[in-house]
């Protein structure tokens, strides 16, 4: 019987100290911020932070501005123009000037990777000018605008345009010697004043080069260095007849072998790819027809290819490894990689590409 009464008494006091949460932190005591943007350079930073200004209406918001010569200081000088305390948890979108990305990312995030609270799932992206005219959106957005910032830059994933790069993976590849980080390239709509995307913002190491590939070229960078994700729709124009004929195109799979071959100093890489495709547009059609589709193949490759060669050419001349060929280097031909710095090698090497595409559905005509 003592027994009992100790164990019961025991059971009441744990009970009893754990029924609150020493670092419980209550909504109404927080601005939660969804967005940051970031402008400056070392000694002279600059950010904004958006947060909800409306319980019931989620598209109204507040940006705060904060000044100072670190990261932190910023924070802090923000922090102090709010009622409540700044709470980064459902941080989704860090928007990075391209001037100030051309400094050290990584010293700049630093204060995200320390902090408990941050989410290593926010996307980041780089913003063609101040990162703030992206956080004073005129026309009026459908959502939350940390949800619309995600949301937006998530769609381009799925379309295979962008790889999936988040705070987390950003640090994973600005220290990997075999492949370059590449973020979204944000610019604000001259029309209707909201953001589109421009493609891939290309990195060497920790610095944005300054270069950036087209939303056709980061496709094809984002299919050879990460694959393809749900869907991928490419769009040509054919000269037939003396016309424009639009060919329009979603690639099933998109299947790479990879060659390297020295030659003393010279060094080679071969793709080869192959690429089963279903016609979404072609008004001539007759694609029932043999010669039809082997002719419209031809051009199909012959575009492909011409569109990853622009893209290669453009990636060595910002020494920026995008497609992860370096991790290949690294992994199956480790003498040619200890040979010199990869970076030095990367520039200068010859890279070539064989495609074969195959219609294997013409689509459905009604």
């Amino acid at each position: 019987m003592r027994k009992v009464i100790f164990f019961f008494l025991i059971g009441s006091l744990s009970s009893l100290f754990l029924t609150g949460c020493w670092d419980q932190r209550l909504y109404k005591d927080l601005s939660v911020i969804s967005v940051v943007g970031l402008n400056g350079h070392p000694g002279d930073y600059k950010a904004y932070y958006a947060y909800p200004s409306s319980g019931s209406d989620p598209t109204k918001y507040i940006v705060l501005e904060g000044k100072g010569k670190t990261p932190k200081e910023v924070r802090i000088n923000a922090n102090k123009k709010t009622e409540q305390t700044m709470d980064l948890a459902e941080l989704t979108t860090i928007l990075v000037s391209e001037d100030t990305a051309k400094d050290d990312l990584y010293a700049l995030l630093d204060i995200y990777y320390r902090s408990a609270v941050s989410p290593m799932t926010a996307r980041v992206a780089v913003t063609e000018g101040s990162s703030r005219k992206f956080l004073e959106l005129k026309e009026s957005i459908p959502k939350e605008i940390g949800e619309y910032y995600f949301d937006f830059i998530a769609s381009f994933e799925q379309g295979t345009i962008f790889p999936k790069t988040n705070l987390e993976t950003s640090a994973n590849l600005i220290f990997n010697e075999g492949r370059d980080l590449a973020l979204p390239y944000l610019k604000i709509n001259g029309e209707n004043k909201l953001p589109e995307t421009q493609g891939l913002a290309l990195f060497n190491g920790k610095s944005y080069t300054g270069e950036y590939l087209s939303l056709r070229e980061s496709t094809f960078a984002t299919l050879l260095g990460y694959g393809k994700s749900k869907i991928v729709e490419l769009s040509y124009l054919m000269k037939k007849d003396r016309k424009n004929v639009s060919v329009g195109f979603n690639a099933i799979r998109f299947k790479k072998n990879m060659k390297v071959t020295q030659d003393g100093d010279n060094i080679k890489v071969k793709y080869d790819i192959y690429m089963p495709i279903v016609m979404t547009e072609y008004p001539p059609d007759h694609l029932d027809r043999k010669h039809v589709r082997k002719k419209l193949e031809k051009f199909i490759e012959d575009s492909v290819e011409k569109d990853i060669i622009k893209m290669f050419k453009k990636s060595q001349k910002a020494s920026s490894d995008v497609s992860g060929i370096g991790e290949y280097i690294r992994a199956y031909y480790p003498r040619l990689w200890k040979e010199g710095k990869w970076k030095e090698i990367y520039k200068d090497i010859k890279i070539e590409t064989k495609v074969r595409v195959e219609i294997v559905r013409s689509g459905s005509i009604r």
